[in-house]
């Protein structure tokens, strides 16, 4: 008809508000761009990164530190993320830590550190750690170097201000320093009347500026308080033995914050129901207590409707609804030795359900017989679930 509106101008027409009010509804990172596609007057009714959205599927990044370099993003699913950007030139670089979305990257030639976002590809410089205290000679150096154990962030630059970037270093003893936006250089935290010696197996942050780190074979608990200051600093508030019912052992052990709560997730054997015992993961819910109330840990036979992304300090927890995976489910990487050529070994994505305890690898999609997801590694190489952080620091 002649007077028929085209229906491209009738969505173009939408007022600015009702295109906001609707974006607000989205939940998918992928269906939010798409949104945004839709016509120019859209784009520009609506923030390139939102602010609104829930977690969404991690990505494996794949962190190396070798040459030649690999960069590598694995996704699930489309769905799990934006754009993903390449890194910045991370030669001679480490990541000793994923928070919030946020690689934690150390320089082992000039000991410094950076803060990456590998969605927005938005970089926070940090100080040097030369000139700090914790010294540890190296077998076969000629010079002490910084030995850093795990690196994390008290909360999210991109809602918070005042975060605190937390570096655990290992020398005789464990101790750490803090940085906070604003200081010049680190800070060194006095610890006195308790020094873990005991290797640090996970921390995450949690609750309101608070930590949870675990030691030795699931041996020992710590609580950390994290003061914004200035300057930033983290203090013990608690330490004690882990309850009796989580299994001392030094297989994978991971800490996981989960819709509120704090699980920590170990790799054990399970006694099926002819007596057999079986390679798996057990889940216990941890209380992780405070001054003159310890830890409680409770065993669950089943997360709900959850998805568990293990990774040493960057585990992720998602809700399985609308995003077209089984819940009640822990992914996770392993890896199988492959001495053949230049690589040293393979590393498989593997999920295990946890009503049945069976445990599968993931197919890889692009491949027609339907074999597992591999890729081919150097040992200096590690995978991390990260979680895309759509929002922007620098707006």
């Amino acid at each position: 008809m002649a007077d028929e509106v085209p229906r491209r101008a009738m969505w173009a027409g939408l007022r600015s508000q009702l295109v906001m009010l609707t974006s607000q509804f989205l939940t998918s990172a992928d269906d939010y761009q798409r949104f945004r596609a839709v016509c120019k007057s859209w784009r520009s009714a609506i923030p390139l990164r939102p602010d609104h959205l829930p977690t969404q599927l991690p990505f494996l990044l794949l962190v190396s530190t070798s040459e030649p370099r690999f960069r590598s993003a694995f996704r699930l699913t489309g769905a799990s993320t934006g754009n993903v950007c390449s890194l910045p030139n991370t030669a001679n670089m480490s990541c000793i830590g994923t928070s919030f979305g946020w690689l934690i990257l150390l320089s082992m030639e000039g000991h410094l550190i950076n803060l990456f976002n590998p969605v927005t590809a938005e970089d926070i410089r940090l100080p040097s750690l030369d000139g700090l205290p914790f010294d540890h000679v190296a077998p076969d150096a000629d010079a002490a170097a910084i030995v850093v154990e795990k690196a994390v962030l008290s909360s999210d630059p991109t809602l918070d201000r005042e975060f605190v970037v937390v570096l655990f270093i290992r020398d005789v003893n464990i101790g750490w320093c803090t940085w906070r936006q604003g200081d010049e250089s680190w800070t060194t935290n006095a610890n006195p009347g308790v020094q873990p010696t005991s290797r640090m197996r996970d921390v995450v942050p949690y609750g309101n500026r608070m930590l949870c780190a675990i030691y030795g074979g699931n041996d020992c608990l710590a609580v950390l308080q994290v003061d914004p200051g200035p300057p930033g600093r983290a203090t013990i508030a608690a330490w004690y033995g882990m309850p009796t019912c989580v299994p001392r052992t030094y297989r994978p052990t991971h800490l996981v914050v989960s819709n509120g709560e704090l699980l920590l997730v170990t790799f054990d054997y399970n006694r099926t129901a002819d007596g057999e015992m079986t390679p798996g993961f057990r889940v216990f819910r941890l209380e992780a207590g405070g001054i003159n109330r310890p830890a409680v840990a409770i065993e669950v036979e089943d997360i709900d409707n959850r998805i568990l992304f293990l990774s040493q300090s960057s585990s992720v927890s998602v809700g399985a609804e609308d995003l077209g995976f089984q819940g009640n489910a822990i992914y996770f990487v392993f890896k199988e030795e492959n001495e053949q050529g230049e690589y040293r070994s393979l590393w498989n994505v593997g999920v295990q359900n946890l009503e049945s305890g069976e445990i599968t690898e993931v197919v890889d999609s692009d491949v027609p017989d339907e074999s597992g997801l591999k890729w081919p590694v150097r040992s200096s190489d590690v995978p991390r679930w990260v979680p895309p952080n759509l929002c922007s620091y620098n707006q």
